[in-house]
């Protein structure tokens, strides 16, 4: 997906949330837009929930990870665009949300903009957790013994 840089709902979208809930969740992305433009990794640390997982990955590894990109890169960029909002009330509430794009930055080494990351219909699972919307990991996500030597490319959103 290209270097668009703006988290966006598809305008054929299904969506399955009040407005007030699509503002609230939208908002988590706008905020990640905004520690990715600062760099900013305690900001952005603080979307992921305390028990995100995605293929092994935990937060304090992706926060392992953050810091390197950050390091190696510069003037991030993401793109977002929403397929399906899904929200499921309860006593915690939680959400998935159908997503196609794409994590672009400008690496310090050769100058040049890179793609670092992209998906297609991914399913981002968020729970909410203290008062906001926050990742959790994958909707599909289950647990299962891994016999890789390493972990596979990540999805960071």
């Amino acid at each position: 997906m290209p270097d668009i840089g703006t988290t966006m709902i598809a305008h054929t979208a299904e969506i399955q949330a009040d407005d007030q809930t699509i503002k609230e969740i939208m908002s988590i992305f706008k905020r990640a837009d905004e520690a990715l433009r600062g760099q900013d990794l305690n900001a952005l640390m603080d979307l992921y929930s305390e028990d995100y997982r995605h293929h092994g990955y935990t937060k304090e590894i992706l926060r392992g990870i953050w810091e390197g990109l950050f390091q190696d890169h510069h003037d991030f960029s993401n793109t977002h665009v929403f397929s399906k909002i899904k929200v499921e009330g309860g006593k915690v509430p939680k959400a998935e949300i159908t997503c196609t794009g794409s994590l672009w930055a400008t690496s310090n080494r050769t100058g040049q903009r890179v793609n670092i990351d992209s998906w297609f219909v991914d399913v981002h699972f968020l729970t909410y957790e203290g008062g906001a919307w926050r990742i959790r990991g994958h909707a599909w996500e289950t647990p299962m013994k891994d016999t890789r030597y390493a972990l596979p490319p990540h999805p960071f959103f």
